[in-house]
């Protein structure tokens, strides 16, 4: 039997996300492989065709897709073009929106069925049916030849994930052996009542959480070491942090390895925990903030608090782990002041990077529920988190809002805020960072001029990152020397004085560490840091007297 399987990636797949594999879709087509000896081919438009050849279609046998509610428009298409192409078998459907929306794909005339949940095992009874063998449909909708459906109800998830076949990552070629990198899943369902997430998560995976052994998951890497030579993996689960024990299992059986790794954790971790995480690889966390007011953490049901992320994030800090924050912004009733309070979060705990979209209300979920008569009616394709467009009506008056402090809260790795771009970018864009609506407009619809208007900005953290790159790596004196040119041409910033002071400071230069504090504190008088850094630096320049209490007043 040979089936194809689409993954049906949109543009913004093939722009963000082209290192991360469809691990369910490696799943099916290692089950069907190794439990039914089919042929399995993949097609995903991120790594080479999008779909198979047209004129031989019907050497397949069954074709299926996968599809979150983001990509189902793009994945309907494709559908009706095999079909319209001829092919005469079953075109079926799984993945998320099969999952919460099942009745959207009975509507659609050329689908065949509709798998819910994961169909590790479901997929495998649909092929002995097709077959006339003995079978036990569990959780799938099936079209009969008269085009009536029926469901097949059941509760047939995996128990025991370790008897899984790892993915069949081989059917992207060799992509995994050129990037050096894998993700993975470890666990399956989540014990968590986020309402813009649940309950489609139990609907997927049901209520209960399982996990694989730390045996199984080290078995996985240790065969993707060898066939693919990776140095580095990244986790999927929404709750691999969630037990400490077995994070610690896994962590001293990773560390011999020597790979980095990434994974997704809550906020109720210890600092112990971290430590150990970090010493056996991990160098990067998403964190799931969300929003800094507790207001909309609590409408959102996230049983956290905006204390315990910064304090998360400001461990992390210190420990050496970089953070990828993740912040939404626009959900039902989140006023200015709630958004205002997700930009002083961020700027407060500085993230590594700061990933923001919009409050999306997907079907299957409580927010959806809830929210029905609320949500505006839109094409499948509007539904997308990083599609800045009103979903609530009662929020389209604040659409401009929204777009704002999605600009200002943009972070990308190790780089300054965007609104600390728009701040280094000139009167102009200073006076529109004072306007948000048209701001926003600029930002969205026209990019190319926002671009040209930043560019100062920009050139200023270009400048500043190539000055203490040089500095990192021991070219202390052209890292001076490039910062004080910018010093010269940005003489009202104080990135540069502050960081030529503690150069000065540190290198036995105390008199020019003076200068550049005590302009800093003419720029910045409430800087306590840079007034006790002067202090100490005159203490070094008079031969450790202690400064006049006359200079000490004029420096302030």
């Amino acid at each position: 039997m040979r089936i194809a399987l689409i993954y049906p990636a949109t543009e913004f797949d093939r722009r963000h996300h082209s290192a991360a594999l469809p691990v369910g879709l490696l799943y099916l087509a290692a089950v069907a492989e190794k439990r039914r000896g089919a042929n399995v081919d993949i097609f995903d438009a991120r790594h080479g065709p999008t779909l198979p050849d047209l004129s031989h279609v019907n050497d397949y046998d069954v074709i299926g897709f996968t599809a979150m509610t983001t990509q189902i428009s793009n994945a309907l298409g494709l559908a009706r073009r095999l079909r319209k192409a001829g092919f005469n078998g079953p075109l079926v459907f799984g993945g998320p929106h099969a999952t919460v929306a099942s009745d959207h794909l009975k509507d659609q005339s050329f689908v065949d069925a509709v798998f819910i949940g994961e169909a590790e095992e479901t997929f495998l009874s649909y092929l002995d049916c097709m077959k006339g063998k003995p079978h036990c449909l569990e959780r799938v909708w099936t079209r009969d030849s008269k085009g009536r459906w029926e469901f097949h109800p059941g509760e047939n998830f995996v128990k025991d994930l370790d008897t899984l076949p790892f993915p069949a990552r081989e059917k992207y070629g060799d992509l995994a052996s050129r990037i050096r990198f894998i993700n993975m899943t470890t666990t399956r369902g989540c014990p968590f009542q986020c309402n813009y997430c649940q309950p489609s998560k139990r609907m997927l995976f049901g209520k209960s959480v399982r996990r694989r052994s730390v045996e199984n998951i080290m078995a996985e890497i240790e065969d993707a070491v060898q066939r693919f030579r990776i140095d580095r993996f990244s986790i999927d689960d929404d709750t691999f942090t969630f037990d400490e024990k077995m994070v610690l299992e896994f962590c001293e059986s990773v560390r011999p390895f020597g790979l980095h790794w990434a994974c997704q954790s809550r906020t109720d971790i210890g600092r112990k925990t971290l430590e150990t995480m970090r010493d056996a690889g991990c160098d990067v966390l998403f964190i799931g903030a969300e929003s800094g007011s507790q207001r909309v953490l609590d409408l959102m049901e996230k049983k956290s608090t905006v204390e315990q992320n910064a304090e998360l994030i400001r461990t992390c800090k210190e420990l050496g782990i970089r953070t990828w924050c993740n912040m939404m912004v626009g959900y039902p009733g989140e006023t200015l002041r709630d958004m205002e309070l997700s930009f002083e979060f961020v700027h407060r705990a500085r993230p590594t990077r700061v990933c923001v979209t919009q409050v999306t209300p997907f079907p299957g979920t409580y927010l959806w529920e809830r929210h029905r008569n609320d949500v505006v009616a839109r094409d499948w394709e509007a539904f997308g988190r990083h599609i800045f467009r009103p979903k609530f009506k009662s929020m389209a008056r604040k659409q401009y809002l929204v777009d704002y402090y999605s600009i200002l809260m943009t972070k990308e790795w190790e780089k300054p805020f965007d609104a600390e771009i728009l701040d280094h970018s000139g009167a102009l864009v200073c006076w529109l960072r004072r306007s948000p609506r048209i701001l926003s407009i600029l930002h969205w619809y026209v990019p190319f001029l926002f671009r040209a208007l930043t560019r100062k900005g920009r050139k200023y953290f270009a400048a500043l990152d190539e000055a203490l790159d040089a500095v990192r790596s021991g070219r202390t004196e052209v890292g001076v020397r490039l910062l004080e040119k910018l010093k010269r041409h940005f003489p009202t910033r104080t990135d540069p004085l502050g960081h030529l002071g503690w150069i000065y400071l540190t290198t036995g230069r105390p008199g020019e560490a003076v200068e550049n504090y005590t302009r800093l504190l003419a720029l910045d008088p409430a800087n306590e840091e840079a007034r006790a850094l002067l202090a100490k630096a005159r203490l070094q320049a008079n031969g450790s007297q202690p400064p006049r209490s006359d200079e000490t007043q004029a420096a302030s």
